[in-house]
C-alpha cells in the first residue's frame, strides 16, 4: 500500500494477483468472525495471543475542500474567516489500518471510498503480517465497501487470501469498539477542522504529513488508540 496515493480503485486484475499462502500453514479455522460467536472469537484470541496473528483496526474518513467547522480561539476583532470551495466541492477518501499491537499504521487516499480501495488496504495488512509468518486479522465496521458475498471483488481477493485473513465483523451503530475512530477524533482536528486549503492536493499532503509525524511515535499512537501496554485480547470479546 503506498502511503497517501490518490488512486482509483484497482482494477479486478489486481486482485487476481498471485498470493497463494505457504503450504505450511495449513488452513484457518474461520474466514469471518462474530463478534458473538464465543467459540469463534476464543479461536482468534488464542492466535493473537500465540504470535500467530497480527490484530489491526481498520476504518475510512473524508476528505473535503469544505472544512469541518470547530470551535476555536480566535482574538478579539481577528476572526477566522475560511474559504468556500463553491461547486463541484472536491472529496477523497482516506483508509487507515493500526497494527493494535505495535501502533503502525497503513494509510492510503483514493478517489472515492469503494470495495476497491478496501481490497487494497486488506492486502497491505496481509502483506505485512504475512511476511512475518502472521496472520492479519482486522476489526471492520459493516459499511458496504467491506461486506462480503459470494461474488464480488472482494469475495474474489479473500478466496486468494485465504488462509492469511480473519475479518472481524463489530456489531452495527458502535463505534466505541472501533480503535480507529479514536484516531480519526485527532486526525480531524489537525487536517480537516477550519482549513483554509484551496486545492484538494494540499488537504492530502497534510494528511499525509500528519501520519508521517504520528508514524514516528507508535507508542503514542497506541495511547491515542486506547490501547494498554500490553495489548489485552479480551477488548475483542468484550
Amino acid at each position: 500500500m503506498s502511503a497517501g496515493a490518490a488512486t482509483p480503485a484497482p482494477p479486478a486484475s489486481l486482485l487476481r494477483a498471485a498470493f497463494a499462502p505457504p503450504r505450511e500453514w495449513g488452513s484457518l479455522e474461520h474466514e469471518v468472525v462474530n463478534p458473538a460467536d464465543k467459540e469463534a472469537v476464543a479461536w482468534v484470541c488464542g492466535l493473537l495471543t500465540t504470535g500467530r496473528a497480527d490484530l489491526y483496526s481498520q476504518d475510512e474518513a473524508d476528505l473535503s475542500l469544505l472544512p469541518t467547522l470547530a470551535r476555536t480561539w480566535m482574538l478579539r476583532g481577528q476572526q477566522l474567516k475560511l474559504r468556500a470551495p463553491g461547486s463541484p466541492n472536491a472529496k477523497r477518501s482516506v483508509s487507515a489500518a493500526t497494527d493494535l499491537g505495535e501502533g503502525v499504521t497503513r494509510w492510503r487516499t483514493d478517489e472515492r471510498r469503494s470495495s476497491g480501495q478496501f481490497a487494497l488496504t486488506l492486502i497491505a495488512c496481509a502483506n505485512r503480517s504475512n511476511a512475518r509468518s502472521r496472520v492479519a486479522v482486522l476489526l471492520i465496521d459493516n459499511a458496504p465497501a467491506h461486506r462480503l458475498g459470494k461474488t464480488g471483488r472482494l469475495r474474489q481477493l479473500m478466496n486468494v487470501l485465504r488462509g492469511r485473513v480473519v475479518l472481524v465483523y463489530l456489531p452495527a451503530y458502535s463505534p466505541d469498539r472501533q480503535p480507529e475512530e479514536r484516531l480519526w477524533r485527532q486526525w480531524r482536528p489537525n487536517v480537516t477542522h477550519n482549513h483554509c486549503r484551496a486545492a484538494i492536493e494540499e488537504l492530502i499532503q497534510d494528511s499525509d504529513a500528519w501520519f508521517e509525524r504520528q508514524g514516528e511515535h507508535p507508542a503514542s499512537i497506541r495511547q491515542m488508540l486506547g490501547i494498554s501496554p500490553v495489548l489485552s485480547t479480551d477488548r475483542l470479546a468484550a
